[in-house]
């Protein structure tokens, strides 16, 4: 039985970016780390923290509530947990215990092919999240939060090459600036809790990048985690090459900075200018410089669609947080009405030129 009151202070991370920033990346490098807990991709704690977080004095008839709400999440099923376990250590936490208690038992529960010895610290990645940090910051107040940050030009032409989002570049551009400027504010509320790091920096000198990072976070460096790469050879006795390439190429991998500012050959003069007008400011406030600085009335009006259906999209998003958490969930699984409607979007889009 896992003693609660035993790890209750073990400090906890977390990963914030886009999809596409490095962010996998950088989860693999830490899960590669020998005393660092950091699962797969699982948004349980957003879409349990509404429900759970006020919980103070925990009963047999919660737990049990609560143990099942956890094992439905999305992409839960890819930690590979001992549920037997997991749900008896679960259960075992009657009395007074915070919400942030039982988040932790269930990610000390992930399954990691790393080798692991003492666990100092628990670790987050959710790409999502960086469109709502202030949820997850009251959520765990103390928290370290990591900004992992790429050219806006970059991570644009590397989601339209894959089916997360809709390859819609001003739709694109907008969820970029959008997930900034959340961040951003919660940055300057509370800098001492940030650390920002460049995706480019991180690809160039990863060595020294995550010195720094892991003496922010207070962890020993260990230099093996570099080669969290040749865990592939594991992965490969229950997966097939196949299967693990869809997850990320790149993670079979050492590190390469072989795709930094590729947009300055791939993306079409319109697109940039596109891109720039939408992101404005918080481009160098992010570290980077635009192309084009100037108002261009001709180039706005064509990113006023994207512009519209982010806002539809973000309103959307607001409008089912309020639901309950099993109409949430129902909703996430019958495909989500905002994905498909963001491909209907896009097909309109496309057939108009």
């Amino acid at each position: 039985m896992t003693n609660v009151k035993q790890f209750s202070k073990l400090p906890v991370f977390f990963i914030l970016g886009r999809p596409r920033s490095g962010t996998t990346l950088l989860r693999a490098l830490f899960d590669a780390h020998p005393n660092v807990a950091i699962p797969l991709e699982s948004t349980l704690i957003k879409e349990l923290g509404s429900k759970y977080s006020h919980v103070r004095e925990w009963d047999i008839k919660i737990l049990k509530e609560f143990y099942n709400d956890v094992i439905i999440q999305r992409w839960f099923n890819f930690w590979e947990c001992d549920l037997i376990k997991l749900k008896s250590e679960i259960l075992g936490c009657i009395g007074e215990f915070t919400f942030s208690d039982l988040i932790k038992i269930v990610y000390l529960n992930y399954h990691s092919y790393f080798n692991k010895s003492e666990i100092k610290f628990i670790g987050d990645k959710n790409p999502p999240f960086s469109t709502y940090p202030q949820k997850i910051f009251r959520l765990f107040p103390d928290a370290k939060y990591i900004h992992l940050t790429r050219d806006y030009r970059d991570n644009i032409l590397s989601i339209m090459k894959v089916d997360f989002e809709v390859p819609y570049l001003p739709l694109l551009a907008y969820r970029w600036r959008y997930a900034a400027i959340r961040i951003y504010q919660l940055k300057k509320k509370f800098p001492d809790q940030f650390y920002t790091m460049k995706y480019e920096d991180l690809v160039s000198d990863p060595e020294n990048e995550l010195k720094s990072l892991l003496d922010f976070l207070k962890i020993d460096y260990v230099p093996s985690i570099l080669e969290f790469y040749k865990i592939k050879d594991k992965l490969l006795l229950k997966y097939t090459l196949e299967e693990l390439e869809k997850v990320n190429k790149s993670l079979f991998n050492p590190i390469s900075n072989i795709n930094v500012y590729g947009w300055k050959t791939k993306m079409k003069e319109k697109q940039i200018k596109q891109a720039d007008l939408i992101v404005g400011k918080y481009a160098e406030l992010n570290g980077y410089s635009r192309e084009y600085t100037s108002f261009s009335l001709i180039i706005y009006i064509s990113v006023i669609p994207g512009i519209i259906y982010g806002w539809i999209w973000q309103l959307g998003r607001l409008t089912i947080d309020l639901f309950p958490l099993r109409m949430r969930i129902r909703i996430h699984k019958k495909g989500s009405i905002l994905a498909a409607s963001y491909w209907l979007f896009y097909k309109l889009i496309k057939r108009n030129g």
